[in-house]
């Protein structure tokens, strides 16, 4: 470990979800950085160990009397950023004058990734967010919040299933979330359906049905040769014929109403799962889901197109 990443005599570095002191009703997203998943926004403390107090409960807290600084991130297209610093009780250019004496602005970012990864560790660990939190508990008309709300278990199912998945691959083992996939003519379809509309959007088509199966490239790659095999997608262009089309300016042949029957499609099946996700809570939005879904299977099939999981 970096001496750095270990506070000197006197010192504590922690880091929490969201921004400090923000009151947030619950977790942020987790989103992927590189190889690791952090929070979508956190802060880190930097501070005097006086500055941690325990309340008459027994949970801890950051006291801001004493020398605290508070550095809030923010992880925006892939990379961490640092939103802004700020301090209670003394000014911020003499809270930011002292810490800089104990560790450099430059180590900040690297210091805040370290302990939040610290902090996801903690939490897989304890099932929850961690005791050590500050801002896990929030006392309310209805008493103390609970450590595991409906957010915390998606957390935690997420950040167990990266951990074992980055475990496999360190060893070199097939990952543990994915199945061997039957290559039905559904799936295949779905396959098609996924390279097209990456195709549409001007993005590698076999890249984009890797990162939505979270399959491998090769695998990904096999999926769409026999999509081909079955005619679900068109023959693939030679070499020189792409190139000569790309040198030529000249837009690929599609098929009318093509682009707009792949959008339904996807539209349809989105609608299905939302629909199933609404009616459990409201019921009573069950006619209007049901009457947009129709709309939309009456254009496709006026479009020449299939239903999404109509069997024949």
């Amino acid at each position: 470990m970096d001496d750095y990443l270990i506070p000197p005599a006197g010192w504590r570095y922690a880091a929490y979800p969201w921004f400090a002191r923000d009151t947030a009703p619950d977790l942020p997203k987790l989103v992927q950085v590189g190889r690791v998943l952090l929070p979508e926004f956190f802060h880190l403390v930097i501070g005097t160990e006086d500055a941690w107090a325990i309340d008459r409960s027994g949970r801890p807290w950051v006291n801001a009397g004493p020398t605290v600084l508070f550095l809030d991130f923010q992880v925006f297209e892939g990379e961490v950023d640092m939103a802004h610093a700020t301090s209670i009780y003394f000014d911020l250019p003499e809270v930011y004058e002292r810490v800089r004496k104990v560790i450099g602005p430059s180590k900040w970012k690297r210091l805040g990734i370290h302990y939040i990864t610290q902090y996801l560790a903690e939490f897989t660990e304890e099932e929850g967010r961690p005791d050590t939190d500050p801002t896990a508990y929030d006392e309310g008309p209805s008493g103390i919040r609970s450590r595991r709300p409906e957010v915390a278990l998606e957390w935690l199912d997420k950040l167990q299933s990266h951990a074992a998945e980055a475990y496999a691959e360190a060893r070199g083992a097939p990952s543990p979330k994915r199945k061997r996939v039957k290559m039905t003519d559904e799936f295949l379809r779905e396959v098609a359906q996924v390279y097209r509309y990456a195709e549409n959007m001007d993005m590698p088509p076999t890249r984009d049905v890797a990162n939505h199966f979270k399959a491998p490239h090769s695998t990904a790659a096999k999926w769409v040769a026999a999509a081909r095999r079955k005619k679900f997608l068109p023959p693939a262009e030679s070499a020189a014929n792409e190139a000569a089309r790309a040198a030529a300016r000249t837009p690929a042949r599609t098929e009318p109403h093509a682009e707009r029957r792949l959008e339904l499609e996807w539209w349809i099946k989105d609608s299905m799962i939302q629909a199933d996700i609404e009616l459990e809570k409201d019921p009573k939005r069950k006619k209007e889901m049901m009457d947009k879904l129709q709309n939309y299977k009456d254009e496709l099939e006026r479009l020449g197109g299939e239903i999404p999981g109509r069997e024949d």
